[in-house]
């Protein structure tokens, strides 16, 4: 950006927040954040939305479009990366800080947050409980194998409440604490689908669980392979699912068969 087309303040816009991405990520996980937005807020999916979420989705999209053709062109991103440090010297430094963690999370779910639409966005989670500030953040080391887990600032804003959590939808589940940081070892994978439930118990002894929160973690350095794992995995779980509403159904209806049977008998004694 040349000092003819140097933006004012009002108009400088924050790409690396709009993707959720950091400077030194590379063009592949940059182009990633991309495509998971531009999934999650593409028009086309809001033509029947009421019209504020149709303006906001086109809004978002050209926002998202307009940041990957920056952050992706060499030339363009050297160009906005001196803009930005030269206007905001200390939000850039956080940005790159170079005491970030040899191996950064990469979170996809975090990536799709902001292409939720914005009515779905002021709903928050689906929590039961209105658990305050529901979240959890993970960080992994593929050289050491090990995730951890961190959930401080929902415990600081939940001292009533305990959390438990698993690195995959396969493993077991740690013991419930009040521990903000937790650590586990990992073994080889593509893809994990790392959960968080919390609980506490109510004014009548009641103990109350949380729906379970679900992250996924990427491990593999291919992103494809990782989506495609990811997908496979979350087909399997939908699979899992519909076999129990299956199985509950047809105990539902075992039971309203046996009931109808009993009051035949009775009917006809």
């Amino acid at each position: 950006m040349d000092g003819s087309s140097r933006t004012t303040s009002a108009e400088f816009k924050n790409y690396y927040e709009i993707l959720r991405v950091r400077p030194y990520d590379s063009t592949e996980l940059i182009q990633a954040a991309f495509l998971a937005q531009i999934k999650q807020c593409h028009p086309d999916r809001f033509a029947m939305s009421d019209p504020e979420d149709r303006i906001w989705a086109e809004h978002h999209t050209k926002l998202v479009i307009e940041a990957r053709n920056c952050l992706c062109d060499s030339r363009k991103k050297a160009a906005y990366d001196h803009e930005f440090s030269t206007r905001y010297p200390r939000r850039f430094e956080k940005l790159s800080t170079k005491e970030r963690p040899t191996e950064r999370q990469i979170n996809i779910e975090d990536l799709l947050n902001t292409g939720i639409p914005r009515s779905e966005r002021l709903k928050g989670p689906d929590q039961p409980f209105k658990f305050r500030r529901f979240d959890f953040s993970i960080r992994v080391n593929r050289t050491t194998k090990q995730a951890i887990f961190n959930a401080t600032h929902f415990l600081e804003s939940n001292p009533e409440c305990d959390v438990r959590f698993r690195f995959n939808y396969n493993k077991a589940w740690t013991e419930f604490s009040r521990k903000h940081v937790h650590r586990v070892q990992y073994e080889h994978g593509k893809v994990a689908m790392a959960e968080m439930q919390a609980r506490y118990v109510d004014s009548n002894g009641k103990t109350r669980y949380s729906k379970p929160m679900m992250k996924v973690v990427i491990l593999s350095p291919d992103f494809r392979e990782a989506f495609a794992e990811k997908i496979s995995i979350l087909e399997r779980l939908q699979q899992q699912k519909n076999r129990m509403a299956y199985k509950l159904v047809g105990a539902i209806v075992g039971m309203g068969v046996l009931a109808v049977h009993a009051m035949l008998g009775i009917w006809i004694a």
